[in-house]
């Protein structure tokens, strides 16, 4: 598949937030595909608690910021709060923060604990990423919501937020929404042969369209599986494209309780994360809790054209995205997550944030990882 058409294709679908209409129309697309390679691939409902978002806004002074409710905090009424604006962690009943939107990459991070521990009636936070438009922070308590209620903002609107807050002006916070049942869905293909089967494993929805934070995992997890089927093969293959990665990884929690074994059981599980083939920085995470299983990849990456500098090779230490479900559940990974100027922005589309050669080479050494694998 070229990684161009591939990546347009992938963009055309626009918004792939967990239960709305694009994420529906991508996953019927992604089924397809799937299926196309000569697996067996099907739906896998997942129902879950959707927040839509309603009135969320800072009024400061003269100005008006719009932004977005966190997904797993505290809501107010149409009418909102008011109270003084100051730092984060201050006595101010409404603390403000710039942050990273990877601060909230894993279950119990930093800013998870500084919210149950807060004495802030509100939060307001600016999220800093090219080009500083509004990247949502991950909601992993989605299902148990709590703290106070947090306004997520632009980037952008950072200068003017930290200067109000230094100021300490009057503010009125709006963080509205409404939460009720939705209905996402993971896709789960399978090629037969021996077990336990090995495991592919990639994440499927996100804040945005997020062309290059998604679209060169769900690349890879194609083109290895359209492998796998037309290689010799002894072991059986199941591929999961997860749905919820950014309500707290609610699609790969489902797929392993219906089948816990994919995690446990398989030989090793291929997780290939965030930004894979991402234009601009050519950081390359590749781990695994399997001794020597990172360095193989490494090697195969490197004959596949992908430069060597950036790749940081790493067996052990904390596993992240859906690797850290494996790690978790005891089960033997190997992951692959880049980086992205551009991570969970609204401006990460094609072609502006997606390096196609890189893509095309990461894509390349996991499908020869996974044949080797599976014969």
């Amino acid at each position: 598949m070229n990684p161009a058409t591939f990546f347009a294709d992938y963009d055309a679908f626009g918004d792939r937030r967990t239960g709305g209409e694009g994420d529906a129309a991508a996953a019927a697309w992604l089924r397809d595909k799937a299926e196309a390679t000569g697996a067996e691939a099907r739906l896998l409902p997942a129902g879950f608690t959707r927040l839509t978002p309603g009135r969320a806004v800072l009024e400061a002074a003269a100005f008006a910021f719009e932004g977005l409710p966190l997904f797993d905090g505290g809501l107010t009424g149409d009418e909102g709060i008011t109270g003084r604006l100051g730092p984060l962690g201050s006595d101010a009943p409404i603390g403000v923060a710039e942050m990273d939107p990877a601060a909230a990459s894993l279950p119990g991070n930093a800013f998870a604990r500084a919210r149950a521990e807060s004495r802030h009636a509100g939060i307001v936070i600016a999220l800093r990423t090219k080009p500083n438009g509004l990247a949502p922070l991950n909601a992993h308590d989605l299902e148990s919501p709590f703290g106070p209620p947090v306004l997520q903002l632009a980037g952008r609107d950072a200068p003017r937020l930290l200067a109000l807050a230094e100021a300490g002006v009057e503010a009125r916070l709006v963080a509205a929404g409404t939460r009720a049942p939705g209905l996402s869905h993971s896709i789960r293909a399978e090629l037969p042969g021996a077990g336990p089967p090995i495991l592919l494993l990639t994440p499927r929805t996100s804040w945005w369209t997020s062309t290059a934070e998604r679209g060169g995992g769900v690349l890879a997890w194609l083109e290895a599986l359209k492998a796998l089927a037309a290689a010799p093969r002894s072991r059986g293959v199941v591929a999961l494209a997860t749905c919820g990665h950014e309500l707290g990884h609610i699609g790969a929690h489902q797929a392993f309780a219906a089948e816990p074994g994919l995690a446990t059981a398989a030989p090793l599980v291929i997780h290939l994360g965030a930004n894979l083939g991402a234009a601009e920085d050519e950081t390359l995470t590749v781990r695994s809790n399997v001794p020597g299983m990172a360095e193989r990849l490494a090697a195969l990456l490197e004959a596949a054209g992908h430069p060597r500098p950036p790749l940081e090779v790493v067996t052990g230490g904390k596993a992240n995205g859906e690797a850290h479900e494996i790690e978790a559940r005891g089960g033997r990974y190997l992951s692959l997550i880049g980086k992205n100027p551009w991570f969970h922005a609204p401006e990460d589309r094609w072609p502006i944030s997606v390096d196609c050669a890189r893509a095309g080479a990461i894509t390349r050494a996991v499908a020869t990882m996974a044949t080797q694998l599976a014969r």
